[in-house]
């Protein structure tokens, strides 16, 4: 019993023994070594990316060349001469500016094979007026994203924060200049698609009411162009990018000379500036190629740029059969079998001609006016195929009839026979009679229903 506060003490004196050892000889230590290694990190890139004018891609399979003019284009010049895609190298140099080095691993490796790097699978030289900087790089390191380098200047292999996806299995196509049309669709006038021996071309015109332009065609006929098909062709020829580049000569005939070939030629008049894009097509419906010009490459694209272009004039007519803008019409007189009213617009609201003073739902006749103007057609029968069809536009089931601001009468809708449904329409905004969904005749309200 006396020993036990000495074997206490004794105890306590080891514990206390134990843990300054500790403390001294591996806390302190791992302390200081990790502190070091925070000091260490530090910028990839000893100098600003902007300062670089050539940047040198070598992998075991191709060597790729890289250099930038006075305005930050870039061009391959090895292993050919061609534009390079600005975006894709933007990417690489980005991911190279906020690239860190987390650590040193190594100073003068003696074996390069344990990180990947004996030998690399790319070796990156950047080149700046000054200084050249090259590094080699190899595996994934420990932690996501990390990656082994070898800065060749200092030969030393570090951990640094830069993601394999960036780097990995880039080839020369990655590289190159994918856009082949560039254009401001605001500024395009004019647009000729040319198939066999026809030609459509449609002019802009400026928006009476609205942000959006016009399109008119100009040839083969005089007739209003739908301006949302226009402005989606528009943005689908500014989109249009390469999958793939023929550079040879015998190969792009050989292509070309195929048989049952669809060529379209597509001209964009934007101000002074022509572009011009020629698109073919053959049996393979999965393949689709284009040149800009004659010395371009012969550029494999999506086929599906070509399905709206080759649908003919009718594809890119507005539909819309009243012949109006919603906006321009400030009379509208609605006649069937059995009713008859005129609606006039007064500062934006409507009113009953006649009954200036009914109380009429002004969303309802909006709802309604807007379905007359908007309403396209859907079927249009050439002139003289109908001799022989009843339409029951002799005797219509409605008239619509629209004026606008100056009292002129400009619109119009005739409809006749119901039939699968459809009915036999003839208006204002096309010559010749067409078919248009049925559903309009149940959307156009009587007298009485106006007040409810």
């Amino acid at each position: 019993m006396l020993n036990n506060p000495i074997r206490i003490t004794i105890v306590l004196a080891l514990l206390v023994l134990g843990l300054g050892g500790y403390i001294l000889f591996i806390d302190i230590p791992q302390t200081r070594q990790f502190t070091k290694k925070e000091t260490q990190e530090r910028q990839l890139l000893p100098f600003d990316d902007r300062e670089i004018t050539t940047i040198i891609w070598a992998t075991a399979d191709e060597t790729i060349q890289l250099e930038r003019d006075k305005q930050f284009r870039w061009t391959i010049t090895k292993p050919m001469r061609t534009p390079a895609d600005n975006q894709e190298v933007r990417r690489i140099l980005r991911a190279l500016t906020i690239g860190k080095i987390k650590r040193t691993i190594e100073d003068g490796p003696s074996t390069l094979d344990k990180y990947g790097l004996g030998p690399p699978y790319l070796t990156l030289t950047l080149q700046t007026p000054s200084t050249t900087q090259e590094f080699a790089l190899g595996d994934r390191g420990p932690f996501a994203p990390s990656l082994y380098v070898q800065t060749k200047v200092d030969n030393q292999v570090v951990l640094t924060t830069l993601d394999v996806t960036t780097f990995a299995q880039k080839t020369l196509p990655d590289f190159r200049l994918k856009d082949l049309l560039f254009f401001e669709r605001e500024r395009v006038q004019e647009v000729h698609i040319q198939q066999a021996d026809s030609t459509m071309i449609m002019a802009r015109t400026a928006g009476v009411h609205s942000l959006s332009p016009n399109w008119m065609f100009t040839s083969p006929m005089k007739a209003p162009a739908d301006k949302i098909i226009m402005g989606t062709l528009l943005m689908d020829l500014s989109g249009l990018k390469a999958t793939g580049f023929v550079d040879s000569e015998e190969e792009k005939q050989r292509i070309l000379g195929q048989p049952n070939r669809t060529h379209v030629g597509v001209t964009l008049l934007e101000g002074p500036r022509t572009h011009y894009v020629s698109l073919y097509k053959f049996q393979d419906a999965e393949k689709a190629y284009a040149m800009t010009s004659n010395t371009s490459p012969l550029y494999e694209i999506s086929p599906n740029i070509l399905k709206p272009i080759t649908r003919g004039a009718f594809y890119f007519q507005d539909k819309r059969l009243f012949g109006m803008e919603i906006n321009d019409v400030v009379m509208l007189e609605v006649t069937t079998p059995k009713d008859h009213y005129v609606l006039v617009k007064q500062h934006d609201d409507w009113f009953l001609d006649g009954d200036p003073n009914s109380a009429l739902n002004q969303k309802a006749i909006n709802l309604f006016v807007s379905r007359v103007v908007d309403l396209p057609t859907e079927i249009t029968h050439p002139e003289g195929s109908t001799t022989s069809i009843q339409t029951g536009l002799g005797s219509p089931t409605v008239t619509i009839q629209g004026r606008n601001h100056q009292g002129q009468e400009s619109g119009q809708l005739i409809l006749g026979k119901r039939e699968k449904g459809l009915v036999y329409a003839k208006g204002a905004g096309h010559q010749g009679i067409y078919q248009v969904r049925s559903t309009i005749l149940d959307q156009i309200p009587t007298q009485a229903k106006l007040t409810q």
